[in-house]
């Protein structure tokens, strides 16, 4: 046995505990290939300790050790390029072909033929299936062809140089500098476990060559066995002080934001509102805080039940988010009311807004088929007119859509009881707003 890889042997099934652990409690498809890339290099090191072995089982080992390594590399290049089924494509087109070959270089076979007809499918593979997508993708198409391409070149010209083992090195080398690229094209910010990883991964890739090189020039100097685990060990602290910033970003997010339809909820909407009276006292100009209401939506959730509500309030967010303008906030402040905060030059930009709003929601929702339509109560309160401060602005915009609701069921009350519904359920009759 070799006990010098004993200490990574250990170490490692830490990390595949800790990675599994995590696993558990944020299932993704980027998170499971993780926890089988260090289930594969755990492997590697196990099959890599049991050096005992010889003849047939030896050879086993080996081959164990050569592809689970190879292997991790495809899961982990995998796991942060495109979407799921580009993965699982890309998956396949790089991992028969690499394995294929560096399981001949590793037996010996010395038939040329065998290892250019390899490489010829190590680029024919990935051009079948990602040249129709270069319009599309035009980058990750573009990478996959001109690395399988490149690399199918180096490791032919270790081939005919009558030294296959080279190219295999060239495939661990590209797996992981592909690998580096990817992380960092794929992270959304950049954070120090990002910048870990990318660097991690980036050493792991250099370890190979670095080997190959001191093996044919370095008169004697070799790198110790295990010696790129500590690359490994840095891309595995990357990718755990990543998974630990996007919790705490996520943590952030539903602080600040409403989970049902993603707008921002009364804590952000209070801070938004706050820099907007600065913004406005500063500038002195108007500012509007739009109280808005959803009549009768009590009934929807009576009629057609909660998750009907749900899909109706998601899509009544996004038609009044079209509205807004860019620098204006809309808020869920409540279950069936939303507020928005606009700065504006004149009272008629906020009759206008107003107007946008009872527009966009004159057509009904249309959710499984059926037209529910709700109405819409909106009170206005501007500074400084009717208010100075964010209590005062809430006050005064409550009365006022409270005193609109009163005058729109005033006028309900006149509509005939002949009235019908544009779906075949009952539907909520939609309520003029007065202005």
């Amino acid at each position: 046995m070799n006990f010098v890889i004993l200490p990574n042997l250990i170490a490692l099934a830490v990390l595949v505990s800790v990675f599994w652990a995590i696993s558990r409690k944020a299932t993704s498809e980027r998170l499971t290939l993780w926890l089988a890339g260090w289930v594969l290099v755990l492997i590697h090191f196990a099959a890599e300790f049991m050096e005992f072995c010889h003849g047939a089982t030896g050879q086993i080992r080996e081959i164990v050790s050569l592809d689970t390594l190879l292997l991790a590399g495809i899961a982990f290049l995998v796991s942060v390029s495109g979407n799921v089924s580009t993965r699982r494509t890309l998956a396949f087109v790089v991992a028969v072909p690499t394995v294929a070959y560096a399981s001949a270089a590793l037996f010996g076979v010395n038939s040329r033929s065998l290892y250019l007809g390899i490489l010829a499918a190590g680029v024919i593979l990935p051009w079948t299936f990602y040249w129709r997508d270069l319009a599309a993708r035009k980058l990750l198409a573009a990478s996959v062809i001109v690395v399988s391409g490149g690399v199918a070149l180096i490791a032919g010209w270790a081939v005919l140089r009558g030294n296959p083992a080279l190219g295999t090195t060239v495939i661990f080398a590209a797996l992981n500098f592909a690998a580096a690229v990817c992380f960092a094209r794929s992270s959304s910010r950049v954070s120090i476990g990002v910048v870990t990883t990318v660097i991690g991964f980036s050493l792991w890739g250099a370890v190979f060559p670095i080997a190959a090189f001191l093996q044919s020039f370095g008169h004697g100097i070799e790198l110790r066995p295990g010696a790129w685990s500590i690359a490994a060990y840095l891309v595995a602290v990357g990718m755990i002080l990543t998974l630990l910033d996007e919790q705490i970003e996520t943590c952030k997010y539903h602080a600040y934001h409403d989970d049902l339809t993603g707008l921002p909820n009364r804590r952000l909407l209070e801070d938004r509102l706050g820099l907007a009276l600065a913004h406005a006292r500063r500038a002195k100009t108007k500012l509007a805080v739009l109280q808005l209401d959803l009549d009768h939506f009590k009934e929807i959730n009576d009629t057609y039940g909660h998750r009907v509500g749900d899909v109706a309030l998601r899509e009544v967010a996004a038609r009044l988010s079209a509205c807004v303008h860019p620098g204006d906030t809309l808020a869920r402040s409540g279950g069936d009311e939303f507020t928005v905060v606009s700065q504006f030059d004149d009272r008629h930009s906020a009759e206008a807004l107003v107007a946008a709003l009872e527009t966009t929601l004159s057509a009904p929702v249309l959710i499984e088929g059926k037209g529910i339509q709700t109405g819409l109560s909106i009170g206005v309160a501007i500074y400084p007119d009717d208010g100075i401060d964010q209590d005062q602005l809430h006050a005064a915009a409550d009365r006022a859509m409270y005193a609109a609701k009163r005058a729109a069921r005033g006028s309900a009350e006149d509509v005939p009881d002949d009235s019908t519904s544009l779906s075949d359920e009952p539907s909520i009759t939609m309520m003029p707003t007065p202005r």
